[in-house]
């Protein structure tokens, strides 16, 4: 019979490997960074007070051109957070993830403009600013690969 001692053991024994095992795949799992985790959570945190006072300012503008610089503050956000994470991780991936998101921020500040307009100029730019933005991301998509 197996005595209740070395089932004990056994069973320490087996949490304490699987506690390390899980330890270890942890820290494998980590990506290397290029910059400390400290210093990337407060160059967020500045981005995103960044962000807020610029859409403050956005309330004091009329009401047409409120929307376009909300779409800006956004915008500038977005890129500016990938920026940083491709500074961090330092990956081709990340960089890539970066000009993608510039091109959609981009687009996204040019279509909200275009909307400000009458209807023939509209229709123009919106088209200009899909095929803008359908290069760029096709150039993006090239220079990731």
């Amino acid at each position: 019979m197996i005595k209740r001692t070395s089932i004990a053991v056994a069973l320490l024994g087996t949490v304490s490997f699987g506690a390390a095992a899980y330890g270890i795949q942890a820290a494998l799992d980590t990506p290397p960074t290029l910059m400390s985790r400290v210093d990337h959570d407060r160059q967020w945190r500045e981005i995103e007070r960044n962000t807020r006072a610029a859409l403050g300012h956005c309330r004091e503008r009329g009401e047409r051109m409120r929307e376009a610089c909300r779409a800006r503050a956004r915008a500038e956000d977005r890129v500016a957070k990938a920026d940083l994470d491709a500074r961090y991780f330092g990956t081709v991936q990340a960089e890539a993830n970066a000009r993608e998101t510039r091109a959609r921020a981009s687009f996204e500040v040019a279509r909200t403009e275009c909307l400000l307009r009458e209807d023939p100029e509209r229709t123009t730019c919106l088209a200009a600013a899909r095929s803008e933005q359908a290069k760029i991301l096709a150039s993006t998509k090239l220079a990731a690969t």
